[in-house]
């Protein structure tokens, strides 16, 4: 489905965590509301998620887990893994196919089971990838991942190419744009920088 809304998201599965990259546009057709969107959110110390689509949607959907995982950790007594929080989003996704929240999203982080990268679109389908990409910029940041990507890559590495991809996006997709945000998570927990496009 074509959304009046544009995106260009990255994820990266390393041996050491995860990567996700994120152009910081928000566009509603052709019209620029800003550039300075933030579509990648800290979930826990140990899970990020990013998504394209509409911006009241994912911003609900975040806010929607922050609350679910709360909740969860404090009735059980115990933290959820990469892969629980993610069948939580597929299950509250799947949940409302009659009034869908028009999202496509990639849930990254590590736990007890190592780096875990996760994408899902808006019916809740759950697939478990080593990359990805999503949103309007899609096209052109695969190519960048499919020729650089191995399986063998560190971080930092993986970080160099995120930009690169996302900066694909950015030059062919009039809808992605702005400076890109990213967010690396390993054992030590989250970080974040923003580098200019």
């Amino acid at each position: 489905m074509s959304l009046p809304t544009g995106a260009t998201v990255v994820g990266i599965k390393c041996t050491d965590g995860t990567v996700v990259a994120t152009d910081s546009m928000i566009s509603w057709g052709t019209m620029v509301l800003s550039e300075t969107g933030i579509k990648a959110f800290k979930l826990k110390e140990n899970i990020v998620l990013a998504s394209a689509g509409l911006t009241s949607d994912y911003q609900m959907l975040v806010n929607l887990m922050k609350a679910r995982i709360k909740f969860y950790e404090l009735d059980e007594g115990r933290p959820l893994s990469v892969k629980a929080v993610t069948k939580m989003i597929a299950n509250l996704l799947y949940s409302r196919k009659a009034a869908p929240l028009y999202v496509q999203t990639v849930v990254v982080g590590v736990d007890s089971e190592g780096p875990a990268l996760y994408s899902l679109d808006m019916g809740g389908s759950l697939l478990s990838e080593d990359y990805t990409a999503t949103g309007t910029g899609v096209r052109t940041a695969y190519g960048v991942l499919e020729t650089d990507y191995r399986k063998d890559l560190t971080v930092q590495e993986a970080e160099k190419i995120a930009i690169k991809a996302v900066k694909a996006g950015i030059a062919r997709d009039i809808q992605s744009g702005g400076p890109i945000r990213v967010m690396t998570v390993t054992k030590e927990g989250v970080t974040e920088s923003v580098h200019e496009n």
